[in-house]
């Protein structure tokens, strides 16, 4: 079974970074597909721009980061 409703690696980041955005960790976030950098995440600090790889990599820290405690002691 997969936790991915979309069937590629594009649509894996911008699922990852909707959860980000529905638990607060993010602001915001934009996808330009024809840019340089097309994922450009909105944090508290600035706009972020990031290709795809570093997108999935920011979006797996994130997500470490804001359930780790969750995941390993079972409270926030």
């Amino acid at each position: 079974m997969s936790i991915w409703a979309s069937d590629n690696r594009n649509g894996h980041v911008r699922e990852a970074l909707t959860l980000l955005l529905s638990q607060g960790v993010i602001n915001d976030f934009r996808i330009r597909p024809d840019d340089e950098f097309p994922f450009r995440v909105q944090v508290p600090a600035g706009i972020i721009p990031m290709t795809e790889h570093q997108a999935a990599h920011f979006a797996l820290g994130a997500a470490t980061a804001h359930f780790g405690d969750l995941a390993r002691d079972g409270a926030p």
